[in-house]
């Protein structure tokens, strides 16, 4: 009966548990079912017929609605983003776009992410920051890699050889223009004409003028957009003029103008261009009225920067005709590239203006022309760094023709290699830290193993020169003192040698001064040796700012000057000793030379305490030379970077 209430309440117990999860199965169902029948669809059609301003408002209105669904925000965004872009606020736009990369909606989505860091590209190359531009660029390649949108990725990828041109990266731009055509296949001529232009572009600036115009004939032959065709014929026409062929580049030219060119700006370009290379051709050509033509039309446009070209061809027009004139020109070119902030175009101007100005008149503009100069290559360098660091590491140079079909298969394969390389630069950066570390434990053993040897070194050395030097002095003062003949003024001397003599090797050994007074003490270790017997020179110590070096440094340039004031007292027998020092550009260089005996036999024999000299100086990275001089006495040239 016992066991019968059991298996009853055990039945129980799990049809309880059964039908909760039932009801919180049908609940949960049910508040999902309800969430999106919640959801309020966004009509967008509303937008159709509104202003860019009106567009926004709504936005703000619809945005603040939280039931509406991750698909109609993210049109929302959309929308806004690109509404900002043509009302020329990028910072805006760049909001909304990094606003959708975050939602979850495009997480996963390579087609909506290629997208969306495409346009990010987009928006930071209007506001010319290349470098971010480049970054997005290359997020969206990686993510147009994994879709079929061959086109879009086309596109992409022409943008990105865009900016590498405009970095000098010639080459690099070629390979990425030549696989953004390879990936176009011809879907939009216009984006294809466009990437031979990148190529035309790059030939010419590596004076590769053939393949510049091969380049620019295949653009005009495949584009389709008159404007186009009108800006890649004009490029062309200036390759003849750096080839020389000016009738060539007149005959394109004169040909573009026969059409109607609906863009003044572009018509103005075409005319003043013609103007200069057929007054190039011949000088005494009547061009006037056309440079003039052009010019008034780009005052009539506002097109400010095209005016510095104008101003640029009439002051050159009037240099042998007309000084006053051409320097009239020259200078309006140099307000106008001012005012555009362009400084290249300032130092062109500049040297026109120098050119037809007196020496004295140019001065001012000389120091102008210098600090531009150095200001753009700085800037220069400022950019190719920034951009060096941000640029994604890609390689684009396909070196096989690929199929579409397998691209998802070969980026598979694209990635398993960057893995491997990645895991390979991991276990080599490993190694090559293991290995400095080890050379760095090793260093400091050997260090330490140097100053126990020279610990020991200094010590033996001090032991034997307190027997052999002072032990032996005391002991003949003291048979002096035993003797009734002794002279007060002969232990006096001896007295005053034990006492020179215990000063020498304290000097030797004692803690050296080191920081700001270096200076004075290194002076007061040359006066310890200056005495009648033996004159110092010392000339132009000043000049290697001895208090700025480290300490390390300051403690080697005392040891071995206090070693080679050492060797000077008790052997070379010198009388007079010159120490002359110099700085030449980072590295500082003594000469010490004495009139003692020198070297015997002429030979330089490294004994201790020579050897304790060589060893000191290359603790530094500096290194010491010793050599007999003709007349006998030492030559000793030390030199180390400050």
């Amino acid at each position: 009966m016992k066991h019968i209430k059991v298996t009853f309440l055990f039945f129980m117990m799990l049809f309880f548990v059964c039908c909760k999860k039932e009801f919180i199965r049908e609940n949960s169902s049910s508040k999902k079912k309800s969430e999106v029948e919640n959801f309020i669809p966004v009509d967008f059609s509303n937008y159709n017929n509104l202003t860019y301003q009106e567009q926004l408002e709504l936005s703000k209105k619809i945005l603040k609605q939280a039931a509406i669904s991750k698909a109609d925000r993210y049109r929302v965004f959309d929308t806004n983003s690109f509404v900002y872009s043509k009302l020329n606020k990028p910072d805006s736009a760049i909001y909304y776009q990094k606003a959708m990369l975050n939602m979850d909606l495009t997480k996963k989505n390579d087609t909506l992410l290629g997208k969306i860091n495409f346009r990010l590209g987009t928006y930071f190359h209007k506001k010319n920051q290349v470098d971010s531009a480049f970054y997005y660029y290359n997020k969206s390649k990686e993510h147009l890699f994994n879709t079929n949108d061959s086109l879009q990725l086309g596109k992409c990828l022409l943008n990105m050889a865009y900016i590498e041109k405009n970095f000098g990266n010639y080459t690099k731009s070629d390979s990425i223009a030549t696989a953004s055509i390879k990936f176009i296949n011809g879907k939009r001529t216009s984006t294809t004409a466009s990437a031979y232009n990148v190529l035309a572009i790059n030939s010419k600036k590596r004076f590769l003028y053939k393949d510049a115009i091969s380049y620019y004939i295949t653009g005009i032959g495949i584009s389709n957009r008159k404007s186009s065709n009108i800006t890649y014929k004009n490029n062309l026409a200036n390759v003849y003029k750096e080839l020389k062929n000016y009738s060539k580049s007149i005959s394109i030219l004169e040909d573009l103008l026969k059409d109607s060119i609906s863009n003044l700006k572009t018509k103005a370009r075409v005319i003043d261009n013609l103007a200069h290379v057929k007054w190039i051709n011949n000088s005494n050509e009547p061009v006037l009225k056309d440079f003039l033509l052009a010019k008034s039309i780009r005052i009539q446009e506002k097109d400010t920067y095209a005016l510095i070209a104008s101003y640029s061809h009439l002051s050159e027009f009037f240099y042998k005709k007309d000084k006053t004139k051409s320097l009239l020109y020259a200078n309006k070119m140099y307000e106008i590239s001012k005012q555009e902030k362009s400084p290249q175009d300032q130092i062109e101007a500049i040297e026109k203006i120098i050119a037809l100005k007196t020496p004295q008149k140019s001065i001012k503009y000389y120091k102008e022309g210098i600090r531009l100069r150095d200001s753009l290559q700085k800037a220069e360098t400022k950019r190719q760094y920034k951009f060096a660091n941000i640029k994604y590491n890609y390689e684009v140079e396909e070196k096989q023709k690929l199929k579409f079909k397998n691209l998802a298969s070969e980026n598979k394969f694209i990635a398993e290699q960057e893995n491997s390389q990645k895991k390979n630069i991991v276990l080599i950066s490993i190694i090559l830290a293991s290995g400095l570390l080890f050379l760095i434990f090793r260093r400091k053993q050997q260090h330490k193993k140097r100053i126990l040897q020279e610990t020991y070194n200094t010590e033996t050395k001090i032991a034997k020169r307190l027997h052999d030097e002072l032990g032996n002095d005391i002991f003949n003062i003291l048979t002096k003192m035993q003797s009734t003949k002794f002279k007060t003024e002969e232990i006096i001397n001896d007295l005053d040698k034990i006492y020179l003599q215990t000063r020498a090797i304290s000097h030797e050994n004692d803690s050296i001064e080191t920081g700001n007074n270096f200076e004075n003490y290194f002076r007061a270790l040359i006066a310890s040796y200056n005495f009648d017997a033996c004159k110092i020179i010392l000339k132009d110590l000043p000049s290697l700012d001895l208090n700025t070096l480290n300490k390390e440094k300051q403690i080697v340039f005392y040891r071995i000057f206090n070693e080679l004031f050492v060797n000077m007292r008790k052997h070379s027998n010198a009388t007079l000793v010159v120490i002359s020092c110099k700085k030449i550009n980072n590295r500082l260089e003594v000469v010490y030379a004495d009139n003692g005996v020198g070297f015997k036999d002429k030979k330089i024999i490294f004994k201790n305490g020579l050897k304790n000299m060589e060893n000191r100086i290359n603790t530094i990275n500096g290194f010491i030379n010793f050599e007999n001089r003709t007349n006998n006495g030492l030559k000793v040239v030390l030199s180390f970077k400050k």
